[in-house]
């Protein structure tokens, strides 16, 4: 009996119905509850001791597993749940040993007023019968559940799932109990009323097999045939059907047909020339492309040859591809360049051999494709892949390239091959002063210098910016190297003359050699990079060869900057200050702030190492407010003791990028209550120099603040005596290299001579610094400096010694 049967009759009618078949027990349950016994007409009874279905023989208003054995409660009690609004009927076997024999039973689950009355239907079968049931779920298992093919029993009147196999399961991403409560249309990418439609028509068999798009529980979808029909199961009819994911199938066919259409659309619309001739090389036909190149028709070629048409040689290679094209028996493809009315074109050219009907050659085809423009094109893009746009020297990719060759000819020939790093001394001042496009000139300058030192077997690349690779090949010693770095050091001596300027600009040059320092190009252009880097602090305008001690220096500034990342929160910083004292009187006028570092791992950190470490990770913006803050704190404690007592602090140029460092000044000064008259900011030329527009104004907001502002490090750069101008400066700090070799007769006494003259002029203080011995102090007194700072006087100390040497105990 089906669903269909049970949802139309009456839970009277279907009881009449069933107690009709033999050997029947009917048992009407509501809530769990058994609410009416019926049997069958035959004299079989199966509520009673003699088949032992039953534990006892009053089983009113109890449950199952009250009733039934303690086994058979169990499969009732795994089957019942199956049953709900979806699946409304189902059917199971099972046996039970009874008078020492074994009793087999079929029994249907109708589901009559969801979700609480339910009607089981138990009748007795013959083992043949059981044996026959067992042996088709067994080869249903085999054929449907642990085949791989993915396979699902659905109900066609309402595109219910009934049921799922594994490799479904798998397909779907659901597990088969989530499947088994699915609609196909929630899987099926057509509209329900689509969905509606085809099942009908499999149901009818109008149709066996579907083209889907199934979506996954990824939300993926893909292509799936599906072959479906109707089968009967438990007189119900349901579909078969078995999926076969076809998306990979799909896209290949789709590419085809796009490849196919494609090759239709050129030949229906080429720009090729496609012609046809004779055995001979006589032109049978051409098309319009054709035509148009040479500027013939198709009845001017008919019987011409190719040497009718272009020079000679010219045809001589055309005429030869023909002839290799009928040797090969095959297409083949070749170059061609002939001359057309007048211009010389390229052209690819694929020839084959037409065939007839018994298989014999007839004519030859040609496709040939004019590549001129994309001759031209990869001339232009090898030439802007592997040369530098501006100076046209070898770029990166093209000079380590060959490098890597010369280290291959380098070991086979057992000689040595240098690796020089070349970087333009401050050239960044230029770009920011002068504009780039100046510097651009200056690069192409540079550049044409180089050349003009090297051998042509040599090599000058342009690694980026102002770095150049120079590499020498063939060398039989280190000291090889030295002529040419002393080469290019002196062509850099001599001035630049760009737009009618003279510049003079020095270069840093780092040298490692194969094998000595590295076997690899990456690491010889490491290790050159490296020594480049020493030439530059040793004082620039050298050069230097790479040692191992130089990779010791470059893992210390790595450790540097690990540590320092966290000192801010450790609290290993701390600000020392050291006293200024006035020239005349010597008395005491002020304190420079100066930052120290002491870390756990790597003790006391000179400043000369962590700040430039703390400048290239932008940790020096909430450093330089540490030190701001604890200054400002101090000079206020400071003033209650020496109320005209001034602090300077340093401010580097990447501070004053920080948006908010004018505001924070403010904030600091108000809220330590100190007159802002006794703060002074040191910065030097590098601040002026990043072309900030806001650089002005930030300046000129600062000095109405009434924060005085000295330029550090004065005459060390190449355009201090503009910034005095423009910018309202109070002090200038001489350099302690000025001070150091301090001499009656030295040339440093006189541009000494020559800054306090103009600073006074311009009614601006003069404070040096670096100031050791008691004949330096006399020299800087005789020329009028104002202040002085140095070992002479007092080094960089704590607070507390501060306080306790320079204000207490005066």
């Amino acid at each position: 009996m089906n669903t269909s049967l049970s949802a139309k009759l009456s839970a009277a009618e279907l009881l009449d119905f069933l107690l009709k078949q033999s050997n029947t027990l009917c048992l009407l349950l509501n809530d769990g509850v058994i609410t009416q016994v019926y049997q069958g007409y035959d004299n079989v009874k199966l509520v009673n001791n003699q088949y032992q279905l039953f534990k006892e023989l009053a089983i009113l208003d109890k449950t199952l597993t009250e009733v039934l054995p303690k086994a058979l409660a169990k499969i009732f009690a795994e089957q019942l749940p199956k049953l709900n609004q979806r699946n409304s009927y189902l059917s199971f076997d099972f046996s039970h040993q009874g008078d020492n024999k074994p009793y087999y039973y079929q029994t249907k689950c109708y589901l009559l007023n969801a979700p609480s009355e339910v009607l089981l239907v138990v009748r007795t079968v013959e083992p043949h019968h059981f044996i026959a049931k067992s042996s088709s779920n067994e080869l249903h298992q085999q054929v449907f559940e642990n085949n791989q093919a993915i396979k699902l029993i659905l109900d066609p009147k309402t595109g219910s799932i009934v049921d799922a196999n594994e490799a479904a399961a798998r397909f779907y991403g659901y597990s088969q109990a989530q499947l088994q409560t699915m609609n196909i249309a929630e899987i099926n990418q057509l509209s329900p009323e689509q969905v509606k439609k085809e099942l009908a028509s499999a149901e009818r068999e109008d149709r066996l097999y579907f083209n889907f798009v199934h979506q996954l529980a990824s939300g993926e979808c893909r292509d799936v045939e599906v072959y479906s029909g109707p089968i009967t199961l438990a007189n119900s009819t349901l579909l078969y059907s078995i999926i076969h994911d076809v998306t990979e199938r799909k896209k290949a066919e789709r590419k085809l047909l796009e490849t196919e259409k494609r090759q239709r659309d050129m030949l229906n619309n080429t720009s090729s020339l496609i012609y046809y001739k004779h055995l001979d090389g006589r032109y049978i036909s051409v098309n319009k492309a054709f035509e148009q190149a040479f500027g013939l028709t198709e009845a001017d070629l008919l019987d011409k040859t190719d040497y009718d048409v272009m020079p000679r040689a010219a045809a001589d290679v055309c005429r030869d591809a023909d002839l290799r094209a009928l040797s090969a028996d095959a297409p083949l493809e070749n170059e061609e360049t002939v001359l057309v009315n007048g211009v010389e074109h390229t052209y690819i050219s694929v020839k084959f051999p037409l065939k007839d009907a018994d298989g014999k050659n007839y004519a030859i085809c040609g496709i040939s494709t004019d590549i001129t423009e994309r001759k031209q094109a990869e001339r232009r893009i090898i030439q802007q892949a592997h040369y530098d746009n501006l100076t046209q020297l070898p770029n990166r990719f093209l000079a380590l390239d060959r490098l890597n060759q010369l280290l291959k000819d380098a070991k086979r020939n057992k000689d040595k091959v240098a690796v020089l790093f070349l970087d333009l001394d401050d050239f960044k001042k230029v770009n920011d002063t002068l504009g780039h496009e100046f510097g651009d000139k200056l690069l192409v300058e540079a550049a044409a210098r180089l050349t003009k030192v090297i051998r042509k077997s040599d090599t000058v690349g342009r690694l980026g910016g102002d770095e150049f690779i120079i590499l020498l090949k063939g060398l039989t010693s280190a000291e090889h190297v030295q002529p040419v770095a002393d080469n290019l050091i002196n062509e850099f001596r001599r001035p630049f003359v760009i737009e009618n300027r003279e510049l003079l600009l020095t270069s840093s040059i780092g040298i490692a050699l194969y094998p000595d320092d590295a076997s690899t190009s990456s690491n010889l252009l490491r290790n050159a990079d490296t020594a480049m880097y020493h030439a530059k602090s040793i004082g620039r305008n050298t050069y230097a060869y790479y040692t191992k001690e130089m990779n010791q220096d470059v893992a210390r500034r790595l450790l540097i900057e690990e540590q320092i990342r966290n000192a801010l929160e450790k609290d290993e910083f701390e600000v020392y200050f050291q006293p200024q004292f006035s020239v005349k009187n010597k008395r005491l006028v002020g304190a420079e702030a100066l930052l120290r570092w002491h870390n756990p791992s790597l003790g006391n950190v000179s400043p000369a190492e962590f700040i430039p470490v703390a400048e290239q990770t932008g940790l020096i913006v909430p450093i330089g407010r540490y030190v701001i803050e604890q200054s400002l704190a101090t000079l206020a404690k400071w003033q209650k003791l020496q109320p005209d007592l001034d602090i300077s602090v340093n401010v580097s140029p990447r501070q004053f990028r920080d948006n908010g460092l004018v505001n924070f000044l403010a904030q600091m000064i108000k809220q330590n209550g100190i007159d802002a008259r006794h703060l002074e900011l040191e910065i030097t030329e590098g601040v002026l120099m990043t072309g900030h527009k806001s650089i002005e104004q930030d300046l000129l907001t600062i000095g109405q603040m009434g924060v005085k502002l000295a330029m550090d490090d004065f005459g060390t750069g190449y355009s201090s005596l503009s910034y005095l101008r423009k910018y309202p400066f109070n002090v200038l700090k001489i350099d302690r290299s000025f001070v150091s070799n301090l001499s009656a007769d030295s040339t440093d006494l006189a541009l000494i001579k020559a800054t306090v003259a103009m600073a006074d002029a311009l009614g601006v203080k003069v404070i040096a610094e670096g100031v050791e011995t008691q004949g330096q102090f006399a020299l800087l007194h005789d020329v009028g400096c104002d202040y002085i700072q140095g070992y002479l006087f007092g080094k960089p100390c704590q607070e507390a010694v501060f306080v306790e040497q320079y204000l207490t105990s005066h």
